[in-house]
């Protein structure tokens, strides 16, 4: 995960280190590299100092994760009642045992059977050198998208590191935010449809993408409660926010390709009738406590 080192120079540019953590010895040994190879390189230009957070800067991400929770609510209202409400044209079957959720169903049960096997025998998710390289990519390319350069890229079996000299939320938390190999599998699914004699492949990519996802999935909800450093910096209640929150959007896209009966036009419907039954809510909930103040102000 990452773990943001600055300092500045004469130049005021700041650099940062980033890193994934895990509870071993060996890990913890790994992140004390890390951190001294930042202090290195920031002391090239001048003196480091490690950045405190004040308490403003807490409070503000306190409020900016909450107000993603409205989002959260509404996303996963219309995510539920679009998928309950898929059903298959000219009585077919419903979507849930339609032909491309079975698939992508079928990798994802592959995976957590795999999962479970790795806890039985090693009581942690395995590859983990796997995780930890597609972990520091994401935050790579993410940090080249903002124009960072690469000082040091890390990866083994006890955690990883990057050394780039950007930082934000985005380059924090891009590991979180996409599954990083299911990229390289829906390119390659898209290629397929320009090869002739490709389409059957189409079951292996829907259930590779499941394999995939839920491998994201997993190892996402196992580092996450280990006290990752790359949820400091923007936060942890506005971090685990915007993850939940772009996990789901993506799901709700992943919708319009295993259920080809549901419209975007439906989806918008949904998306608009779970907002307004969360603020027809919140707007009753605000009433009911005006009214029992107003009991308690009269009766004071």
């Amino acid at each position: 995960m990452p773990k943001p080192r600055r300092a500045k120079s004469k130049s005021a540019r700041k650099r940062d280190s980033a890193q994934l953590e895990f509870p071993e010895q060996s890990a913890r040994r790994l992140a004390a590299r890390a951190s001294a190879r930042a202090e290195q390189i920031a002391d090239d230009a001048e003196e480091s100092e490690r950045p405190r957070r004040r308490l403003r800067d807490r409070l503000w991400n306190a409020l900016a994760g909450l107000s993603l929770v409205p989002f959260v609510w509404i996303f996963t209202a219309a995510l539920f009642n679009t998928f309950s409400k898929a059903n298959l044209r000219h009585g077919r079957v419903p979507f849930w045992k339609s032909h491309e959720f079975v698939m992508f169903g079928l990798g994802a049960v592959l995976w957590l059977l795999w999962t479970c096997v790795c806890f039985l025998f090693w009581k942690r998710p395995r590859p983990v050198r796997a995780y930890v390289f597609g972990h520091e990519v994401m935050h790579g390319l993410m940090a080249r998208v903002f124009g960072g350069r690469i000082k040091e890229f890390h990866v083994s079996a006890d955690g990883g590191y990057i050394v780039t000299n950007k930082y934000n939320f985005l380059i924090a938390l891009a590991p979180y935010l996409w599954p990083f190999y299911s990229v390289p599998v829906l390119a390659a699914w898209g290629v397929s449809y320009f090869v002739n004699g490709a389409p059957y492949l189409r079951e292996f990519f829907l259930a590779a993408l499941g394999f995939t996802w839920m491998f994201h999935l997993t190892f996402t909800l196992w580092v996450l409660p280990r006290g990752q450093s790359d949820l400091l910096g923007p936060g942890r209640i506005f971090s685990i926010a915007l993850i939940y929150l772009v996990n789901a959007m993506l799901l709700g896209g992943a919708l319009f390709v295993f259920a080809p009966e549901v419209s975007l036009r439906a989806y918008v419907r949904e998306l608009s009738a779970s907002a307004l039954a969360f603020y027809e809510w919140v707007g009753n909930v605000f009433a009911q406590c005006v009214n029992l103040i107003g009991r308690l102000w009269g009766n004071a």
